[in-house]
């Protein structure tokens, strides 16, 4: 008899092995026993031959069904043995079940990994997409065999880390030469194309004796000056400038410097702040940090992706 599955409004035929438009079935041996018989073998009453696939097959008699290894014995595919004598007219019944796969299955073997993606290649056709690397994402891509592909997000243009630092000691810079300020930061590009933005943030005093007084600030890259304000000996870019007047005047201010540097490197970078004032006349020097509350200096050092 053939197998036959409900799809939702009528019973239809389970295609057979390689859907080659056979159908699976159950072949059914039915033989009446004269009595005594401990095997049985050959044609049945309706002389059909048994023949059953070894491992597939089901054995009644008079409906009642048997174990396999304790009531028969069944090694051969046409005969079964090991049976409990039977009486007159007892009814032997061998069902064996054909191999068959289900229409359209996809083998378990087409996956090799956790992670796996099955995909379509063509017309009916499956396929399999091996897994990614930690962190990629999928996308459509016409020129894969698949029509998909692992890809990278991008990094450009991205803040890939932040780094923070402070300085709160008074620094006092008496020359017009460039001197540390005392404020550094430190760090380590993900990538040799990144860059890096610099956020300074500079707190300044002086006081205006009786020539103008004003103070500039400059970055640097470990040794080497990446950053320098455009400015004359009175009107520095960086800080605040006391042009004239009353002698004696305070000069307390931030100066903000903002520099996008490539550094094209992944090792370690230091960046530092240096100052100088405008003059030393008259005991002329310009103040950093000042040495007082919430007027300490900052910097912040962002890694943008390239």
């Amino acid at each position: 008899m053939a197998v036959k599955r409900y799809d939702g409004s009528q019973w239809v035929t389970v295609a057979g092995k390689g859907d080659q438009g056979t159908s699976s079935s159950i072949a059914t041996w039915v033989k009446t026993a004269s009595g005594g018989e401990t095997s049985v073998s050959g044609n049945d009453d309706n002389s059909q031959p048994l023949s059953y696939t070894v491992g597939q097959e089901l054995v009644f008699i008079n409906g009642a069904l048997q174990k396999r290894g304790s009531d028969y014995t069944a090694t051969t595919g046409n005969s079964i043995t090991g049976l409990t004598a039977l009486a007159a007219n007892d009814v032997v019944t061998v069902w064996t079940v054909n191999a068959f796969s289900v229409t359209g299955a996809i083998a378990n073997t087409i996956v090799d990994a956790k992670g796996d993606i099955l995909v379509g290649t063509g017309a009916d056709t499956p396929g399999r997409l091996a897994v990614g690397t930690n962190g990629q994402y999928l996308k459509a891509d016409s020129t894969a065999g698949t029509g998909l592909a692992w890809a990278t997000l991008p990094s450009s243009g991205k803040v890939l880390q932040v780094v923070f630092a402070d300085y709160a000691t008074e620094t006092v810079v008496a020359s017009t030469t460039y001197t540390d300020v005392g404020l550094t930061a430190t760090i380590t590009p993900s990538a040799a194309t990144s860059k890096i933005l610099i956020l300074g943030n500079i707190a300044g005093y002086a006081i205006r004796t009786t020539t103008n007084q004003g103070y500039a600030v400059r970055i640097l890259r470990g040794s080497t000056v990446i950053y320098t304000p455009d400015g004359s000996s009175y009107n520095f870019h960086s800080g605040y400038i006391q042009s004239g007047g009353a002698t004696n005047v305070e000069i307390a201010t931030r100066a903000y410097h903002h520099y996008l540097d490539s550094p094209n490197t992944t090792s370690a970078t230091t960046y530092k702040f240096q100052g100088r004032c405008n003059n030393t006349a008259n005991s002329g020097s310009v103040t950093f940090q000042l040495g007082a509350s919430n007027t300490y200096s900052s910097v912040v050092l962002m890694e943008i992706g390239a």
